[in-house]
């Protein structure tokens, strides 16, 4: 079905810009409590945010070590946590497209894959994502897998036509 690998990291620049990202909104939501003890009604809302931008960092570093390995048996992820689902395995496939812009002209893509209990997620911005989306599109046809309208029209979207009922 598959031959040779692909290896896969996301981009250093992209992960340093949501480093940046983090790091600011960490201060400016954390920052106040270094300053002050700031009132219940300031803080519960300010310290929500300061979480979610530590969830952000910590999403951030994980995809920056991680490393994705596609091969004839399946998908993996390195890293911080090691997931692996192998094609023989799929299950369910997913490509949504996530518009930043009304006319649609910018966004990103986030591929989910799914089989054997596990679930894998990976966004276009990937460093090889193409050749992954490929390398999907290859395994969802090879074991009959239907997909919905959306992800068919995603992965034509990337010059893979996918089969549907409709």
């Amino acid at each position: 079905m598959m031959e040779g690998g692909i290896i896969a990291r996301y981009p250093a620049d992209a992960q340093k810009a949501d480093g940046l990202r983090a790091a600011a909104g960490l201060a400016l939501s954390g920052g106040p409590f270094l300053l002050v003890t700031p009132h219940p009604v300031i803080a519960v809302p300010l310290g929500a945010v300061a979480g979610l931008f530590l969830v952000f960092a910590l999403r951030t570093l994980a995809r920056q070590l991680e490393t994705i390995r596609v091969d004839a048996a399946g998908l993996q992820v390195t890293g911080l946590w090691q997931r692996r689902i192998d094609w023989a395995a799929l299950e369910r496939v997913s490509l949504k497209y996530y518009a930043t812009k009304r006319d649609r002209s910018g966004g990103w893509m986030r591929l989910v894959l799914a089989g054997g209990g596990r679930r894998l997620a990976l966004e276009s911005q990937l460093e090889g994502f193409d050749a992954i989306a490929a390398r999907v599109a290859e395994a969802v046809l090879a074991r009959g897998l239907v997909v919905d309208k959306a992800t068919r029209e995603n992965f034509l979207a990337l010059g893979h036509y996918l089969p549907g009922p409709d």
